[in-house]
């Protein structure tokens, strides 16, 4: 490295420099020269170019002859082939026939002279080789992973920037090969190209529901009875943005709160309405919507299938384990990180729970419904709701929530999770999320708002909403006297605002208020006491079962409503209309029948 520091130095005195006195000769002198014959220049061009070759390939030559004694191993020599290709391209093409690289290579001259011994020019061509070594920063003991990504060129290294032309070009090739396909493995094939192309390029939906992808995928599933074929199809359908008709007279949702451990009662509220219908939740709705602990429950038991029992046992043990910490860990916690619970610790439950499953993955199991789960962004101007999907929107089609469907489960659940100061943020690209309870507590309005735009055109038909328990509002006496305070402490304040913003009961007036009674149903218990989310104590977790069983007593007959509603049948006439549809889509027709 010595050598290299002295560049600088060398630089300097390159007018003194014999070998490169061609490149620092005076203007007067040069002219001189220049009249006295172009030849004579022309044939010092031409030398001093060969001797810059001469240069390189010496020093080549000599490195592979050094390290020829110690090794035998050609991708040892090819790997300093590479590195010195590197450092050479890195010198600057001035100082080649400097004093700069007399350090490393015998003496050239640019000029003719009379023809020196051999043994001269052998000590001449010697090379300094700790200092070479040194100046291209050789690792002999590096593994093969890192010299091969250090020989990379700069353009593998940068992040490609792919063009619009590019996508568009791949999207019809892609949407071309699979109208082309003929076997089933060849179109299972191009099927998961078309994945991978919507996965990495969402923005090539538009053109490949343009080129007719959505109609050439109908005509493969019409065709085929293929199990595998027909999973991919229903993710490729997922992407592209297009929901086959509901099976029922219209949509059905179903909506979750948050809440904390609370949320055990409204396993026990969809034990109920499985027991009455005879089916799992997951195939009674067409659209599933839950934010924070109801967002737990519905990927546990819509996404992973889960029984209720089950559910239950993975609820009480994540529960046990987060929330029992001492108080003085906690209080680090909270004063370092900003979280009371081991935030950690938490993501490493949810993600053994959840492995590393993509949301839109979920569509390969054709029983799994379209799902959504409410998150905040809270690093914005504005609080704004972020909706994790398992589904794409259709074209043309702009929902009133960002979100987006290329996250794992693990990631929803962390996000709609994240109540402030119990965990921390979590930070997806430049958001930062927390729990969608601070915004959206209640998250039907929200579910409604989506299911329409997979079904523009599809009313209604049944809307199930379960809260996660309330209070009796304890009101004043009118002999009682009322006090007149002077000012509320900043603690009242601070709940009053959290109140307003994590309660349920204004959504679900309004939506009584706008739906039929026949359509829209509300479950909500009474409790005795109303716990905190992160309550663990056995004989209060026992006593909220006990106020959730008695208020299914209280309400069997609005459960039984419910079932009836949601078991509805679609007339056959409306099953004609919807096959006309199809057809019509098949072929290529626009306008639908309705």
């Amino acid at each position: 490295m010595s050598y290299i520091f002295k560049m600088s130095t060398i630089t300097k005195n390159l007018s003194n420099c014999r070998r490169c006195r061609v490149s620092t000769v005076s203007p007067i002198k040069s002219k001189r020269r220049l009249n006295s014959g172009s030849s004579n220049v022309v044939d010092m061009a031409k030398m001093h170019a060969k001797s810059i070759v001469m240069n390189q390939w010496r020093l080549i030559n000599e490195l592979k002859s050094y390290f020829s004694k110690f090794t035998n191993d050609k991708t040892f020599e090819n790997a300093l082939n590479k590195e010195f290709a590197q450092f050479l391209q890195k010198v600057d093409p001035k100082t080649y026939g400097t004093d700069f690289m007399r350090y490393f290579t015998s003496q050239t001259e640019i000029m003719p002279k009379k023809e020196e011994n051999k043994e001269t020019k052998q000590e001449q061509s010697r090379l300094s080789l700790p200092a070479v070594l040194s100046g291209l920063n050789i690792n002999i003991g590096n593994n093969k992973e890192q010299e091969k990504k250090d020989n990379l060129p700069r353009w593998k290294t940068c992040n490609r920037v792919v063009s619009n032309e590019a996508i568009t070009s791949r999207t019809n090739q892609v949407i071309s090969a699979l109208a082309l396909a003929e076997t089933d493995s060849t179109k299972l094939r191009r099927i998961e190209d078309l994945i991978s192309h919507l996965v990495q390029y969402p923005e090539a939906k538009h053109n490949a529901v343009k080129e007719g992808g959505i109609r050439t995928l109908l005509r493969i599933r019409e065709s085929t009875k293929e199990q595998n074929l027909l999973c991919a199809l229903n993710v490729a359908f997922a992407l592209l943005g297009h929901a086959d008709p509901v099976p029922g007279v219209g949509i059905r949702v179903l909506s979750i709160d948050g809440g904390g451990v609370r949320g055990v009662l409204v396993i026990e509220m969809l034990r109920k309405l499985q027991e009455l219908s005879g089916k799992p939740i997951y195939e009674m709705f067409d659209f599933i919507c839950g934010v924070s602990t109801g967002a737990i429950i519905a990927t546990l038991l819509v996404l992973k299938q889960k029984s209720l029992d089950e559910v239950v046992d993975i609820y009480k043990t994540i529960s046990t384990k987060i929330f029992t910490q001492s108080t003085l860990k906690g209080t680090s916690n909270l004063v370092w990180s900003q979280s009371y619970y081991d935030t950690a610790l938490w993501e490493k439950l949810l993600m053994d729970q959840w492995k590393d499953k993509l949301l839109i993955d979920t569509r390969r199991n054709l029983t799994v419904p379209n799902f959504c789960a409410v998150s905040a962004v809270v690093n914005q101007s504005r609080l704004s709701a972020y909706i994790f999907r398992n589904y794409s929107l259709p074209c043309k089609v702009q929902s009133q929530y960002m979100g987006g469907y290329n996250h794992q489960v693990w990631e929803s659940v962390r996000a709609s999770a994240a109540a402030p100061t119990y965990f921390e943020e979590y930070k997806i690209g430049n958001m930062l999320l927390q729990d969608g309870g601070i915004l959206v507590n209640n998250p039907t309005a929200v579910a409604i708002h989506e299911a329409k735009l997979l079904w523009p055109n599809t009313p209604i038909q049944c809307v199930v909403s379960f809260g996660t328990g309330r209070t009796v509002p304890n009101p004043v006496e009118p002999s009682e006297p009322i006090s007149t305070p002077i000012s509320s402490s900043w603690k009242k304040k601070f709940f009053a605002i959290l109140d307003s913003a994590t309660d349920t009961e204004g959504v679900h007036t309004m939506l009584s208020d706008l739906l039929p009674g026949n359509v829209y149903y509300r479950f909500n218990p009474y409790l005795t006491e109303m716990l905190d989310i992160a309550e663990i104590d056995p004989n209060k977790l026992e006593q909220l079962k006990r106020d959730t069983l008695m208020y299914l007593r209280r309400n069997e007959d609005k459960f039984q409503d419910a079932v009836k509603v949601l078991d509805q049948k679609k007339p056959l006439t409306k099953k004609a209309l919807d096959w006309l549809n199809l057809k019509k889509e098949i072929y290529g027709f626009n306008q639908s029948i309705s």
